[in-house]
């Protein structure tokens, strides 16, 4: 039996009367008037409440004691009849099944009969049940009808008795309010037995409501409405609890007609007997053609202002609220058992629990609800007749205070009844775990990781061809499930619940590999102490961590009460400061840590780290860092650590101190806009009725650091290869050879000494290779490439570059520009400079340069300082299809374009100075040698000759190139040619797989010349 407490009691009844406070205060001064009339008069009469105990009483469920202590507090009377409980029952109440009863000592409260109701619905919880797959829908299409419940209400304020007892005070008889009190207290048992009966024939219930809207669909004014309950499904097998539900909706039925402001009186009167009569049998019966008798006969009993009245009170005391929620229970139930149906092939029927759960306590409440909501609005109705004059004013004041008490012990037994159903669950949980020696919760963690497995199988069983290797071992982590820790709080159970769980699975050739009893001896991954080992592994091999892994550790949970029905489960973590991996000993691998999570929120802002040290193998391996430190042991192989597969935050790189290649100290701020993968706890809490379960548990953000600048450092050992991140990073290399890349960002990046490789990927970044034979490439952006002292090779990429290198007569550089219009800077030594696509400033510098230029390239401009034997290959142009004029000291070369060459336009080349000294001073800006692609050669001593041949007999400014011509064969291409491949060969200590062919650099394949070589096949316009 449940413990029904006098403090519920009581506070469900102060909670009455605020409520009718808060209606008074709202009413008119008329209202208000009456009420305190009616509170006199009730006084006056000395109204008492007394709980009756015959002496051959002993009590069922809850003691005598209980209930006389109860009476006591609340200020009832308890009286002690020498009669038995028979006799009483005879004189007082007529009948054994009353509740109340009206003697001339006062209200009378059976208590045989009050013990029996709390029994009823005691055994009532101990029999909900059974499956409602479609309950929800039908709640919620059955919105419509509830929300006529006021009118039905309206209708229903004063019982069939009152309306008899108001004709005959209003034809003169003489009514006295003891009558009258009598009558209103036989209304409140009328309908608390129908409400609370428990009809065991669900299946009637459903069809007559089917029937119900087959009868409504033809009759006039309400075929719309008629036609939706025909659309409801059956209510079959829905439980026990909700049998308490139909004697209430059985009276609905006559609201529709009622609600119907065209129908007149007389045909609601009709059609309501009619529907109650053949349609819904006798359930609600009394009550359905009282409804619509007292409505028909309204007109001579009260006045329209009288209706309004009660029909206003009455609405203020019905939550539509409470039946939405109730709906909405039913609705998640619904889609919770759905949902559990795969599971349930997987090995777990938690789902389908917790969906049993909630269709057993909603029917509960369900039940409950009506019921107290029936009380209510009888309640509300009877004092708002009161005020009217109606009825008698003690007759308001006795109902209020009855119907309060009983709303009271509904809602204390409702705690109960739900605990019973939990309880009933708990025991599900504890039996299969006995049966199985299992966690119940790790068995749905399992179930949703096969399920992961299933859904997402086409990507894991791809990993290893995405990254080149044999094997794939994937890490998961299933983290906090919603379902599986609501089922933990509701069967008082959040002590035995888990974060998550995580999984390690293997994947070849496209299959996930199958654990065998002699394969994988070895713990390969522990989750508790933090270690990975596949240090046995003869594949090459994939370690990712798929999803966001929880750090390592073990999770300690105690379940305390924190109130009255307050419950926590609280979390302890005795977590591991450290992942320790050993990777794959000889074959080359990939460690992606990228979803490792490396910081804890442990509370009052204190932060846990957790690092990484991973000691790899022989082979090359590829590294991808999280936002945490870390430790890397690379071994042998050429090894490469990633920082921008995640936010790494703002990197600095530093090998300056390196006693040992590869060794680096890498710094990373996480402050400011960085977001990092960050354990926290959380907390989720679950009601079951009045109790409340807070259980904590694990889960993750990506998220700022809370505006702290927190460092992290990276020690890296024998790594030969670095890639940044997407923010500007700074690169510091050692006296050895470093490869740095920049990847997104402006990046700072230095060599220092060694034969380095530079990339600045993205972003505008500065390049300086400093000491030694470096390659520098700046990639996307506006790069400043600075190639120091040494035989340097720079690439600007895309983007409006600036190439510099600088040494003295012994270098040799190779300086391209790429796309953009850049600027190219060479040293005293021997350059090739090669400015690309885009409008280009070339200078050469002192010493014997080679420049080269392609028809597809914008204007350039050679600004040569000097040297004896410098050179323009012109890779893929006929001297044909070019004109040399001068304008000032300048030389201007223009190609034709279209067949068309227009003199003016400069589109070729602008030799800067070409004429302000002569070709035999040092320090002249000439070219010494021009080529074109068959081999041709144009000095400045033989275009100076064509120039002043053209301007002397011609009296022209230009002169075509073919007519400039030195000397021509196509074996003066070869000294060229080997030229190039000496500065090739010095520049960027290139290895010999990636040394640049040097006829590569003079000729393009398949760029054959479009034009026809014949002196009148190209056109010249000049500019005025």
């Amino acid at each position: 039996m449940p413990t029904i407490t006098t403090a519920q009691i009581k506070s469900t009844l102060q909670s009455a009367k605020q409520s009718a406070a808060n209606k008074l205060h709202s009413a008119g001064q008329s209202t208000k008037d009456a009420l305190k009339k009616a509170a006199e008069q009730t006084r006056n009469a000395g109204n008492r409440l007394i709980l009756l105990i015959p002496k051959d009483y002993k009590g069922q469920g809850s003691s005598l004691n209980d209930l006389v202590r109860t009476a006591d507090e609340l200020g009832i009377e308890v009286q002690y009849d020498e009669k038995n409980g028979t006799a009483i029952t005879k004189q007082v109440f007529g009948t054994a099944e009353k509740l109340i009863g009206l003697t001339e000592r006062g209200v009378t409260i059976f208590a045989p009969q009050l013990d029996k109701l709390l029994q009823k619905y005691q055994k009532a919880g101990n029999k909900l049940g059974g499956s409602a797959e479609n309950i929800g829908d039908n709640l919620g299409k059955a919105g419509s009808v509830l929300s006529t419940f006021q009118n039905f209400l309206g209708t229903a304020l004063s019982s069939m008795k009152i309306d008899e007892l108001i004709k005959k005070q209003k034809s003169g008889s003489n009514v006295s309010s003891s009558e009258l009190a009598k009558a209103s207290i036989e209304l409140i048992n009328q309908l608390v037995d129908t409400a609370a009966s428990i009809n065991n024939n669900v299946n009637s219930f459903s069809q007559q409501l089917n029937k119900l809207g087959s009868v409504l669909s033809n009759t006039k004014h309400l075929n719309g409405v008629g036609n939706k309950l025909q659309n409801l499904p059956n209510l079959d097998n829905i439980g026990a609890g909700l049998d308490t539900v139909s004697g209430i909706l059985s009276a609905i039925s006559a609201s529709f007609i009622l609600s119907n402001a065209d129908a007149d009186t007389g045909t609601k009167a009709a059609a309501g007997v009619e529907l109650t009569t053949k349609v819904l049998g006798n359930v609600g019966k009394g009550i359905s053609q009282y409804i619509i008798a007292q409505r028909a006969a309204q007109g001579l009993s009260t006045s329209a202002a009288a209706a309004g009245l009660i029909a206003s009170v009455v609405t203020l005391a019905i939550s539509p609220l409470s039946f939405l929620s109730i709906a909405d229970k039913f609705k998640r139930a619904n889609k919770i058992e759905e949902y559990s149906q795969r599971f349930k092939k997987l090995g777990y029927d938690g789902d389908s629990l917790l969906a049993a759960f909630h269709k057993e306590t909603g029917a509960i409440d369900a039940s409950l609800t009506t019921i107290s909501t029936v009380l209510a609005s009888v309640s509300s109705g009877i004092s708002a007749a009161a005020t009217t004059s109606l009825v008698g004013a003690p007759v308001s004041a006795l109902v209020g205070a009855v119907t309060g008490i009983i709303s009271g012990i509904l809602e204390a037994s409702k705690q109960a009844m739900f605990e019973h159903v939990a309880s009933k669950m708990a025991d599900v949980i504890a039996e299969w775990e006995k049966k199985h020696g299992k966690n119940y919760f790790e068995n749905g963690y399992d179930a949703r990781h096969a399920a992961f497995l299933e859904d997402n199988f086409k990507i894991l069983s791809q990993y290893n061809k995405e990254y080149s290797v044999e094997r794939s071992v994937l890490i998961t982590q299933q983290h906090w499930d919603t379902l599986i820790g609501e089922l933990a709080g509701v069967t008082r159970n959040g002590d035995k619940t888990l974060s998550g769980k995580s999984y390690i699975d293997y994947y070849e050739e496209g299959k996930r590999l199958e654990k065998k009893p002699d394969e994988f001896q070895k713990q390969v991954f522990d989750p508790l102490k933090g270690n990975i080992d596949l240090s046995d592994s003869k594949s090459s091999t994939l370690l990712k961590f798929v999803t966001p892994l929880l750090t390592p550790g073990e999770e300690i949970r105690e379940r305390r009460q924190s109130g009255k029905y307050e419950y926590i489960t609280e979390l302890l973590v005795k977590g591991v400061d450290k992942w320790t991996v050993k990777g794959v000993q000889d074959k080359g691998s990939v460690y992606d840590y990228s979803n490792l999570i490396q910081h804890a929120s442990v509370g009052n802002n204190q932060y846990r780290e957790i690092r990484i040290e991973s000691h790899l193998g022989d082979g090359d391996d590829k590294v991808f860092l999280s936002a945490g430190s870390a430790n890397i042991y690379a071994g042998k192989g050429h090894d490469v650590v990633y920082y921008d597969k995640t936010d790494t935050g703002y990197l600095t790189i530093d090998g300056t101190k390196a006693t040992e290649a590869g060794n680096y100290t890498v710094t990373r701020v996480l402050g400011g806009d960085v977001k990092v993968l960050q354990e926290v706890v959380k907390e989720q809490e679950v009601s079951v009725g009045k109790r409340t379960e807070k259980t904590q548990y694990r889960s993750y953000e990506f998220t700022h650091i809370n505006g702290k600048n927190l460092t992290e450092t990276d020690n890296l050992y024998s790594v030969e290869e670095l890639i940044g991140t997407t923010r500007a990073d700074k690169f510091f290399g050692s006296k050895f050879t470093d490869i740095f890349h920049g990847a997104d960002g402006d990046d700072h990046i230095e060599g220092n000494d060694g034969n380095d490789r530079l990339y600045g990927d993205k972003g505008n970044d500065t390049l300086s290779g400093g000491n030694g034979d470096d390659q520098l490439y700046g990639g996307d952006g506006n790069d400043k490439l600075i190639g120091g002292a040494g035989n340097n090779y720079l690439n600007g990429g895309d983007g409006d570059d600036e190439l510099q290198v600088q040494g003295n007569s012994l270098a040799k550089n190779v300086l391209s520009g790429g796309k953009g219009n850049d600027k190219l800077y060479g040293s005293e030594g021997a350059d090739l400079l090669d400015g690309g696509e885009g409008n280009d400033l070339l200078k050469g510098g002192y010493g014997n340069d080679i420049y080269r230029y392609l028809s597809g390239y914008g204007h350039h401009i050679i600004d040569d300082d000097g040297g004896k034997d410098d050179k323009l290959s012109l890779a893929d142009i006929d001297f044909r299809d070019v004109a040399f004029r001068r304008e000032g000291n300048d030389l201007i070369m223009y190609k034709a374009e279209g067949n068309v060459l227009s003199i003016g336009h400069k589109n070729g080349i602008t030799f800067r100075n070409w004429f302000e000294k002569e070709s035999g001073d040092i320090s002249n800006h000439q070219i010494e040698q021009i080529f074109d692609k068959d081999g041709r050669v144009i000095t400045p001593d033989s275009l100076k000759k064509a120039l002043e041949y053209q301007q002397s007999n011609n009296k022209a400014s230009y002169v075509y190139g073919n007519d400039a011509l030195a000397y021509g064969s196509q074996d003066n291409l070869n000294p060229l040619i080997n030229e190039i491949s000496k500065i090739i060969s010095a520049a960027g200590n290139f290895d010999v797989k990636e040394e640049r062919a040097a006829a590569s650099l003079l000729q393009l394949s398949g760029n054959a010349s479009d034009f026809s070589y014949g002196r009148n096949s190209i056109t010249l316009t000049a500019s005025a």
